[in-house]
């Protein structure tokens, strides 16, 4: 916890930036300091380091469970999307950008696969991914007017 009416003078700041040592007493006896206040933050470093200590190191996922990622993928961005000709509109991206998407369609929706319906896909999965957020966003961007 960051209790901000704690004081320190500058010296025993900087001295946690440094390799110098955590107790300004012994490195220079004139200066006095709470040997409680050894560090800016204690209570964050004591969690920091609990944490670093219990985080699993994240595992290679196995050759079936990359093919499962991959079946749904293609299940989610991947299924043909017919637009009718009064349910679609014009969006403007930039080559470099079509020429990912259209490699990306083409490669993991095949060859009759457009990259409307890909672009569809993701910006639904955008959507529905943020659709909670969007009343709250909008009453703080509302309040700003």
């Amino acid at each position: 916890m960051n209790n901000m009416a704690t004081s320190k003078n500058p010296a025993s700041q900087s001295s946690e930036m440094t390799d110098a040592p955590k107790n300004p007493q012994m490195s220079n006896p004139s200066k006095t300091e709470n040997s409680m206040e050894n560090s800016i933050f204690p209570e964050t470093q004591q969690s920091a380091e609990i944490g670093a200590a219990t985080q699993p190191k994240p595992s290679r996922p196995n050759a079936k469970q990359r093919k499962l990622d991959l079946e749904d993928y293609r299940t989610a961005f991947f299924a043909p999307i017919k637009l009718g000709k009064d349910n679609k509109h014009q969006v403007a991206i930039s080559n470099d950008t079509f020429e990912r998407v259209d490699k990306i369609a083409r490669i993991f929706g095949g060859s009759g696969y457009s990259v409307s319906s890909f672009v569809e896909h993701i910006i639904n999965e955008h959507l529905d991914g943020n659709a909670d957020n969007y009343g709250s966003w909008f009453a703080i961007i509302s309040k700003s007017f």
